[in-house]
């Protein structure tokens, strides 16, 4: 569900976002497909993994994490969309939406390494995340988080049925 957008405060973010792993059918490689979004400094990670799946016209909303080591499944840098019980000796997720973009500890020396932000935890969409600048610049009435740049077509979010079919006639 979309969250109620704040009013910004002082600073805002912005993150580029990049596919991983992915190749269309024009050739064009996943460091060809990316996204800029501002988020401001007093709305959540959530708020960024809410942002990021809408960014790339995904529109079938799934389960996500972010992995600030950078790695799929590392419990020990991971923020949540949800929280799991305790399940046979699993560490509880960091919820993302307890957390203000301005405390999260940003992997790097200024934030400026790259994190992993893992959308839909059965087909794992890929998404390379880097804080890329902050500024104390809010504009007057813009709405965060927003996409600011992009560049490529975003990819279907799941293979078409027709494309489905075609591989079962081959196989």
């Amino acid at each position: 569900m979309p969250r109620v957008p704040l009013s910004p405060v002082a600073s805002i973010y912005t993150f580029r976002v990049r596919l991983r792993g992915f190749v269309d059918e024009d050739g064009h490689k996943a460091e060809d497909v990316w996204r800029e979004i501002e988020v401001a400094a007093n709305q959540t990670l959530a708020d960024l993994g809410e942002a990021i799946p809408l960014a790339f016209d995904f529109t079938d909303p799934h389960l996500w994490s972010f992995y600030l080591s950078g790695k799929a499944w590392d419990q020990s840098t991971e923020y949540a969309l949800q929280s799991e019980p305790e399940l046979l000796g699993s560490k509880r997720k960091r919820l993302a939406s307890r957390v203000k973009i301005r405390d999260v500890p940003f992997p790097g020396k200024t934030g400026g390494k790259e994190f992993l932000f893992l959308f839909d935890y059965g087909d794992e969409w890929h998404f390379r995340v880097k804080l890329v600048r902050a500024s104390e610049t809010v504009e007057p009435g813009a709405v965060y988080p927003r996409v600011v740049a992009h560049q490529g077509e975003s990819p279907p979010q799941y293979e078409s049925l027709e494309d489905e079919e075609d591989e079962e006639e081959v196989g």
